[in-house]
Parts: structure tokens; C-alpha cells; sequence
């Protein structure tokens, strides 16, 4: 494995209870996606600094091309009824281990607070190890994003650190906006000898099926 290997065609997760597709972004993604961030930049303001940028169909069309072709691994995360609820990705890691990937997330403000961001890493986190044969897997955010942590720190990922001036320095513009001032990131990871130790591993596999492309 080496982190250019193609992600799964389609991920789909049913536990009884939370039925979700997910799958790599498309070209004809953009507009749902485009909506999706507009209604959800209270969100996303305070910590994402793309979300400061000109916000546009065309320039998330442009990302989304951009993403595959340079197998950077940007998914959309539907319901059974469509509904768009979060975006998730995994990239290669900053590390030198060439079978790490690192995890990210945002989810729709309409679907906040039921427990997806949490659910959906897991996921990610599984087929990660399962499928792309990662020994390793990390996800940080920024020190004062307290929702992240937890979401974090639900899915059994240990803390490792601290990195200082992470983040470049937002412009005046960008705090008026509602941007962090912190530029603290914390880092945490899971290997593949951590996996006996998360309870939720087992219950993940018991639910998912990942399609090859």
C-alpha cells in the first residue's frame, strides 16, 4: 500500500439505527457541497481557514478536480435519502510512513450533534486500517476546538502532542470573521498494535461494506 492506492469506490455502513453512503466527491457534487458550506459557516469560520476564501460552485468544482486527480481522498457522507450530512477526508501524513493516513471532517450544521463526525471517523478509521492496509492513522485540530476534541477523543485516538505556531497567522480580516487567534494543534494517533485496545473496532467491522473500484 502506499498512499497513492485508489480509495474504495463506496463505503456503506448500516447498523440498524444510522444508515449512511459513503464515497468519493464528484464533478456533479459541487453544488450540494457549495450549499452545504454556506449553511454551515458559523461553523466553519472560527477554524477552517479555506472558509475565508471566495466561496463559490465553481471553485468547490475546481477542489474536486483537484482532489482526484491528485488521489487526495475527499468523500461526501449521504443518508438513505440523499441527504448530504458530512464532509470527511483522508490524506497522506506530513510523517515519513508511507502507509499513514491522516483524517479530517465537517459536518453539515443541519446534522450536527447526532453523533456523525464521531461515526463517520470511526468508519474512515477502519477502512483505513482494513482496507488500505495503513499501520498508522492521525487526526489533530486546533487546541481550541473543543467539539473536535472530543469527537477525537470518542474514537479511542491518543493524544501525542502539542505543535506550537501550527497554523499560520490569520489576517485582521480573517479574526473580524470570526477566525481563532489560537495556533496550537494537537496531534493524536492510532497504530495498528493500539487496534486490540478500541472497543469500538469490532463493532465498526459487524456493519460495513467496502466496495473496490
Amino acid at each position: 500500500m502506499t498512499t497513492t492506492s485508489l480509495s474504495p469506490a463506496k463505503i456503506l455502513y448500516n447498523d440498524g439505527s444510522v444508515s449512511l453512503l459513503i464515497r468519493p466527491l464528484r464533478k456533479e457534487d459541487a453544488s450540494t457541497l457549495n450549499t452545504a458550506v454556506q449553511e454551515s459557516l458559523d461553523n466553519l469560520l472560527p477554524f477552517m481557514d479555506w472558509a475565508h476564501s471566495e466561496l463559490n460552485e465553481k471553485n468547490q468544482l475546481d477542489r474536486i478536480i483537484t482532489s482526484n486527480q491528485n488521489h487526495l481522498h475527499d468523500f461526501a457522507v449521504f443518508d438513505n435519502s440523499g441527504n448530504f450530512l458530512v464532509s470527511a477526508s483522508w490524506h497522506p501524513s506530513k510523517t515519513r510512513n508511507k502507509k499513514c493516513f491522516e483524517i479530517g471532517y465537517w459536518t453539515h450544521a443541519k446534522h450536527c450533534n447526532k453523533g456523525l463526525a464521531t461515526l463517520v471517523t470511526k468508519i474512515l478509521t477502519f477502512t483505513a486500517f482494513d482496507f488500505m492496509e495503513c499501520d498508522r492513522v492521525e487526526i489533530g485540530c486546533n487546541k481550541a476546538n473543543n467539539l473536535s476534541k472530543k469527537v477525537i477523543e470518542k474514537c479511542g485516538f491518543f493524544f501525542e502532542g502539542e505543535i506550537r505556531n501550527y497554523f499560520s497567522k490569520p489576517t485582521e480580516k480573517m479574526l473580524n470573521n470570526g477566525y481563532s487567534s489560537e495556533r496550537t494543534y494537537l496531534l493524536y494517533g492510532l497504530t495498528i498494535e493500539d487496534l486490540p485496545k478500541v472497543s469500538w473496532y469490532s463493532e465498526i467491522n459487524n456493519h460495513i461494506k467496502i466496495f473496490q473500484i
